[in-house]
């Protein structure tokens, strides 16, 4: 079947599959059919995550600091419509992008964001001037993390930049509009005040930094990896990923958005098992919160 490249974007994902939750600590199959909207009381020295569909994540760290990986908001098909009135998220105090692509920067929704929440920017090189270019008021901290291999302090949060495999250029009229190269893709690695070290890969295909470096130098303890194929790593490749990071549990994304992408994490779920079964694979409808 060909798809028009208007229709392709246009088109919503089928039901996305749901995961159960339950803590990391206690070691417990996570994997099940429904999940529970409401959050289960944990440890107050853990962090919460919101996957917001498609790429964009939501961090709570221990004390209350707010952290949004990609945020795609107002045109995101799966994004909570709680989330798509301005001022909805309470703070943002800091907004990482890892690419142009209008799927994960959006420059209507960096707009919004920045001026409503006036959150500390941290993106690749030329993304970074290319915002302080379209948005002056915007809190770019280039001068403080603005390339790969880099490593920051904000808020009592380490943050460093990582190598992630993928294009970059940016649709600044949405996904019919002309591209503009805006730098590299990246990911990122977070440690918490409490320690925990969650590695945020972006978009990316199977790559050797994930057992070289992400896995032998870094040592996440959770991993949120893309598992749609087409344009990332699909289900087989995102589980091959988790045996070369070596973290404790992974968190899929990046599926389910739009028909060409695997709509399941079933299949992923299946890889892991078979490849890393000593991993938990933590699973979010957009939306839930959950406590790692």
């Amino acid at each position: 079947m060909i798809f028009s490249r208007r229709n392709f974007f246009k088109g919503l994902g089928l039901m996305v599959g749901s995961l159960g939750l339950k803590s990391l600590i206690n070691g417990k199959d996570v994997y099940a059919e429904e999940v529970n909207n409401e959050v289960k009381s944990v440890a107050k020295n853990q962090v919460e995550v919101e996957w917001l569909g498609h790429g964009s994540v939501l961090f709570t760290s221990c004390k209350g600091v707010r952290i949004i990986i990609d945020p795609w908001i107002s045109t995101n098909p799966k994004c909570p419509a709680n989330y798509k009135e301005k001022g909805s998220f309470d703070k943002i105090d800091i907004i990482l992008w890892t690419h142009g692509h209008v799927d994960h920067f959006m420059l209507t929704d960096a707009k919004d964001m920045i001026e409503t929440y006036r959150p500390k920017v941290i993106a690749p090189w030329e993304l970074n001037f290319f915002i302080k270019s379209e948005i002056p008021t915007a809190n770019c901290q280039t001068f403080m993390l603005g390339n790969k291999g880099g490593q920051a302090a904000f808020d009592g949060i380490k943050i460093t930049m990582v190598e992630a495999f993928h294009s970059a250029g940016a649709q600044l009229t949405g996904f019919n509009g002309a591209n503009r190269f805006v730098g590299e893709a990246v990911g990122y690695i977070l440690e918490f005040e409490n320690g925990l070290k969650i590695y945020n890969s972006g978009d990316t295909s199977l790559m050797g930094d994930m057992k070289t470096i992400i896995g032998d130098f870094y040592k996440p303890d959770v991993a949120v990896l893309p598992i749609g194929g087409v344009f990332t790593m699909g289900p087989e490749e995102a589980a091959y990923a988790c045996k070369l990071i070596g973290a404790k549990a992974v968190i899929p994304n990046h599926y389910g958005t739009f028909p060409v992408l695997v709509q399941s994490p079933d299949s992923f779920v299946k890889q892991v098992k078979k490849m890393v079964p000593n991993i938990k694979v933590f699973g979010v409808k957009p939306g839930v919160k959950v406590k790692v």
